[in-house]
């Protein structure tokens, strides 16, 4: 149950990046897949397609990711600071990525990296307030 609720969900956004990049020696699936793939075209009319890539739906997902976070941390009982220790540990790990590795150097994954840290200060800022409610300081 750790590895649905305790986790980030941002990890698991993380993990499918990153096996993305690299698992295309490794998942046969995945040699002709890159962030540019066309997953669904649309026709809306004769002059214009509404299109989704692979990078459009990473954002779907760290937007869902993003709101379930920000609701997890704010209707749980028992949400505790390992959950924010670990929301800031993905959002590091974005922010390295980001500067060290070349093909995480682009603009998806860097609002992938501030929707994650957004998560980690919000779930830190959600804590400080139930905290300061549970010891009621005047």
């Amino acid at each position: 149950m750790f590895f649905i609720t305790g986790m980030s969900t941002f990890t698991w956004i993380l993990l499918a990046y990153v096996g993305l990049h690299l698992g295309h020696d490794y998942i046969g699936y995945l040699k002709d897949l890159s962030l540019n793939s066309v997953v669904l075209t649309h026709h809306i009319s004769p002059e214009r397609d509404f299109i989704v890539r692979v990078r459009e739906l990473f954002l779907i997902a760290g937007s869902f990711a993003l709101f379930v976070e920000i609701s997890k941390a704010a209707t749980a009982k028992n949400f505790g600071a390992t959950e924010t220790l670990l929301s800031f540990l993905v959002a590091i790990v974005f922010v390295v990525m980001f500067f060290m590795v070349s093909w995480a150097q682009n603009a998806t994954f860097l609002i992938l990296g501030m929707m994650s840290l957004i998560d980690a200060t919000g779930g830190f800022i959600i804590e400080l307030n139930a905290a300061r409610r549970d010891i009621n300081i005047a």
